[in-house]
This record gives structure tokens, sequence and C-alpha cells, in this order.
């Protein structure tokens, strides 16, 4: 980790760096008076890089990638890291030296990790059961069961049972939840129909068997929380493709660029009624695709706002380029591990905000390890 963390010394604009490591042990021990004797554990293993640095105006800009695994074994050997790192350090020279973005609403294409945070944030949440009858939620589909709310193309699963997509770790996976059910996979979108939540023993009206959705932080009470979430389309495209039916898009609203949504971070979503019932998603890394040739440009300073029913019907086609977003979720029942697979996906209409910015000014003086030349002398 040292020697990975040194090759960022390399580019002297980068103002803080790290490459870091923690492995977590959680064994859990569960009985219940019906009887259940249950042991389990789980290795939640993550490797993040990260680097950052101040644009002239003072916005902060930061790259991280993070690679999660069951095991030591599991990491990635250290030559795709240091290629990740210059990866990193490429993209924020970059977006230290873009312009700030402009609100905009229009079409946009969000990569597969991306499209995993999106659904998290805008979906997850507001089909985990006990919010579909606390009156103070603002149950956005509690009456929507067996109508459509999604493009029929479009299907949504929650499967803990799955311990890893196409090689790589899931950090949803589990055998029992904590309240001891085994877990199941939980078809909730079916062709784009609501079938189903996400059930802790808490029942809801229609829905009264846990389908072992009962998470928690240890040392706080359970609620239904998300593990897997799948996104599965039955429209999948080649990349190209979506490039192309976005540039086709552009072109019929009159816009003369659509955006790429290569990385995000995470986000948050208010799903009470005591606020609006919208949503934030945080990008890192924006492009935008011009319809006349011109080469990518990015752009930086910008959030995902929104709300979701309006947001699922602009989804027009999806990729076929699954990946994972491995993360952890923070809810009423603490932080816990969870995963999203997804496509990218086109939508018709994105709406994008100006994020907050700092008015910190780059540093005056070179990095501390930089020598300083005086009379001769170093």
């Amino acid at each position: 980790m040292r020697e990975l963390s040194a090759i960022f010394k390399d580019y002297p604009f980068v103002e803080r760096s790290s490459v870091s490591m923690s492995i977590t042990n959680d064994n859990r021990y569960f009985v219940s008076s019906e009887g259940s004797s249950i042991q389990q554990g789980q290795a939640y293993i993550r490797m993040g890089v990260s680097c950052s640095g101040t644009c002239t105006d003072g916005m902060q800009i930061q790259r991280y990638e993070g690679f999660d695994a069951a095991t030591i074994d599991g990491l990635p050997a250290d030559s795709v890291v240091v290629k990740t790192i210059h990866r990193l350090v490429g993209e924020l020279a970059v977006l230290l030296k873009a312009p700030l973005a402009e609100p905009y609403t229009g079409p946009a294409i969000l990569l597969n990790r991306a499209t995993g945070v999106y659904f998290h944030e805008i979906f997850g949440h507001r089909i985990e059961g006990h919010r579909q009858k606390s009156e103070t939620e603002g149950q956005t589909f509690a009456k929507k069961v067996n109508q459509k709310i999604l493009p029929d193309f479009i299907s949504v699963i929650d499967d803990p049972t799955l311990s890893e997509f196409k090689g790589e770790f899931l950090r949803g996976h589990y055998l029992y939840d904590d309240q001891g059910v085994k877990t199941e996979k939980v078809t909730v979108v079916d062709n784009g129909v609501l079938r189903n939540f996400l059930m802790s023993r808490s029942p809801v009206r229609g829905f009264p068997v846990s389908n072992a959705h009962g998470r928690k932080q240890a040392g706080l009470s359970v609620v239904s929380r998300q593990g897997n979430l799948m996104i599965r389309s039955s429209k999948e495209l080649p990349f190209d493709s979506l490039l192309a039916l976005l540039k086709e898009e552009c072109r019929k609203q009159g816009k003369p660029y659509g955006l790429i949504f290569n990385d995000i971070s995470g986000g948050f979503t208010s799903t009470g009624r005591y606020g609006p019932q919208a949503f934030k998603v945080i990008p890192l890394l924006v492009y935008k695709y011009y319809t006349d040739g011109r080469p990518m440009e990015a752009i930086r300073g910008v959030d995902i706002v929104g709300t979701p029913l309006a947001s699922f019907e602009q989804i027009i086609a999806t990729g076929n380029d699954y990946d994972v977003f491995n993360g952890t979720c923070g809810a009423e029942s603490g932080s816990v591990p969870v995963s999203a697979i997804a496509p990218s996906i086109l939508v018709a209409s994105l709406e994008v905000e100006k994020k907050f910015k700092e008015q910190q000014k780059p540093p005056i003086l070179p990095p501390p390890y930089k020598p300083i030349k005086t009379s001769g002398i170093y």
C-alpha cells in the first residue's frame, strides 16, 4: 500500500491522496422463541484509492475507486491498482480544468454503476416494506401493486442469495436476515409491473410474511432494507447504439448536447411527507456528448435531482453492459452493506443543478515532498 500510494507523488496537483484497506469480520448469532439458532459470518474487505485537488475557483474535486472482496486473494493484482491510480489522476487533471456546468434538463446516459446508485436511491428505498404503512412516509408505491410503474422492458429483483456476479463480490449477500429468516430471491417489479415489497417481519396489508429483508447495524432495531438490487432489461443494446439514440433524442429536443454520467459516488433521498419527496444523486465524472461531432467535454459541479415517478417515465432503453456497484447504505437501522447490479440506461430527460462550491483557493506552495531550491542549497 505504501508503494502504491507513493505513485501520487509524481502528480503535484494532487493535494490529498490515499490507498486504504479495511477488513471486517462480521459474526452474528441469533436465537428465537421459535427454536431458531443461527450462527453466520461474513467477511468484507475493501481497498480504496482516492485523490483530490482544488480548482482555481475553489471547487474541490475528488476521484475514488473501491475494490471489494470476501478474501485478500479476491483483491485485484497490483498492476490493476496501478492502472486505476493513473486513470483517476488523469480524470482529476481533466476535471480540475473543466468548465462549471449550468443547470440542464435533457437527454442523458447513466453508465451501469451509476444506474445502480440511481435505482438504489430513487426506487430501492421506496419499496422497503415499513415505508408503505407509516403515516409519516410518502408511500409512493403503497397503492400501486399490480400497476405499471416502470417501462415494460425493465424488471427489478433483490436477491441476497447471490454472493457474486460475473466473478465480482457482492457486499449485499447474506444467508439469513437479522430476524432469522432465510434469504430468497424477491421479484419486486416484473416487466414494469410492481409485484412485491422488500419485507421484514413487520407486515404490510397484502404482504403478511417476511421475505428476509429485515436488516440492521449491530445495536439498532430492524427495518426492511435492500440487499442485492438487480435491474434487468429485455431491451438491451450495445453501448454504441445507446450513444446513437442519445444523439437522436438530443436533435429531437433541439439540444446541442446530452450528458453522460460515468461515475456516481452516492446520494440521498427524502421519502417522508415532512419535506420534498425527491432525490439527489451526486455524480463524480460527467461529460457533454455533442450532436455535431465535437469531442466529449468533461464538466464539473452538477447534482442530479428529481422525483421518482417522473424520472421512471423517461427511461428509453438500456445497455447490455451490466456491472456492480458495492457500497454501504445508511438509514433508520444504521449502516448495512449493499450492492446494485445494473446496465447503462438512456433517459429522455434528466435534471441537473449546480452543486455547492467551496471558496478555498489552491495551495500557493508546492507539495512538502518537493524540494525548494534556495541559494544553491536544497
